[in-house]
């Protein structure tokens, strides 16, 4: 292990996120009633992905490699089924309310992408991009690999979100316990799409169509949906799909798209 690089992995996954809450909370707290405000999400969407274009110039200094955003079409058509689990458990409700755009202004739907989009740039580029390339030069390959980035990527993926505590509108513990665990198995999903593809754009879309709801003065907060259901179908099912996606016998699989830890 590369102690060095995984270090500056995570601290850079870290410092990204936190330079982006300091920014945003900045802003919320010195316009009062900002975040219920439909174009604070045109802010908030400048401020992620210019960040994200900060990260981006990062992964090529300190990795010398670059994050990939075309879809590998070819390696798709290989292993399509993938896909399956993932659109099914995030998607799902986006196609769902997809028929009833017409009933929301051009400037309502555009908040809304911006939002969505936004977060699924940032988020994907940093954690499973950035991350999941960081982690995989900090290490030699084994079969225990892949799970060892997922993991680590998801948890640090899923507990940035208990900073949504400190927003003026802020959602109930129980809620923030709950997107954490959501966060972290919907991470692990992500990271297995990164890696058998080498592109990023699968997971963008995934936690783009997951983030996708008409937008509303209370659309960011989360509510408390209740553990029973929320255990069932966003951590049960996305925790057995990637634990049989990254299991051993696929690790040269998972390790296809991913950058090897030179010799030190």
């Amino acid at each position: 292990m590369n102690w060095k690089k995984f270090g500056t992995t995570i601290g850079i996954m870290w410092l990204a996120y936190l330079i982006y809450k300091a920014i945003t909370l900045t802003l919320l707290y010195s316009f009062d009633g900002l975040q219920s405000k439909p174009y604070y999400e045109f802010i908030y969407f400048i401020i992620v992905v210019a960040i994200t274009l900060v990260i981006l110039n990062w992964t090529k200094t300190f990795f010398k490699q670059k994050i990939r955003f075309s879809p590998n079409i070819v390696s798709l058509k290989q292993q399509w089924s993938i896909l399956i689990v993932p659109l099914f458990l995030y998607g799902i409700d986006t196609f769902a309310i997809l028929p009833s755009i017409t009933k929301h202004s051009f400037y309502i739907v555009m908040a809304t992408i911006a939002s969505a989009l936004g977060a699924a740039i940032f988020e994907e580029v940093r954690d499973r991009g950035f991350g999941g390339i960081g982690l995989a030069l900090s290490m030699e390959n084994n079969e225990w690999k892949p799970m060892f980035i997922a993991i680590v990527t998801s948890f640090v993926f899923a507990t940035t979100h208990y900073f949504n505590l400190l927003m003026p509108n802020a959602p109930t513990l129980v809620a923030t316990h709950q997107q954490v665990v959501f966060a972290f198995f919907m991470g692990m999903t992500s990271i297995v799409l990164y890696m058998r593809t080498g592109s990023i754009f699968y997971s963008i879309l995934i936690h783009f169509l997951n983030n996708f709801s008409f937008w509303t003065p209370t659309s960011d907060l989360s509510q408390d949906n209740g553990w029973a259901s929320m255990l069932i179908f966003y951590a049960l099912i996305p925790g057995l799909y990637s634990l049989w996606c990254l299991r051993p016998k696929k690790s040269e699989m998972n390790l296809k798209y991913l950058p090897a830890k030179k010799s030190d």
